[in-house]
């Protein structure tokens, strides 16, 4: 059997669709594969000259909101603190001339 590696080659061919899925981050509160990474924001609130970005989440199962300050953990959010974020973030935009 000394062509064996295109067992390995034809087995990564068949799975390379599902890797999405697979890598797909759980919820929090439903454990499911259905968290969706919204947007990533600065929080120019922060003390001093410490940079803070809030990544936002969204379950598609449970319609769970959760926040992640600087890649640490899940924390249980709202719609209304996502809103709030991303209207401060507009209004930070430059205006184009």
């Amino acid at each position: 059997m000394k062509d064996w590696h295109w067992v390995l080659v034809f087995a990564s061919i068949l799975i390379t669709p599902f890797l999405p899925v697979l890598m797909k981050a759980k919820c929090p509160e439903c454990k499911k594969r259905k968290l969706n990474s919204l947007e990533t924001l600065r929080d120019f609130a922060a003390p001093g000259q410490e940079r803070i970005y809030n990544t936002f989440h969204r379950c598609d199962a449970c319609l769970a909101y959760f926040k992640q300050v600087n890649s640490k953990a899940l924390v249980a959010s709202s719609h209304d603190e996502y809103e709030a974020a991303v209207r401060e973030a507009q209004l930070r935009q430059p205006v184009a001339p």
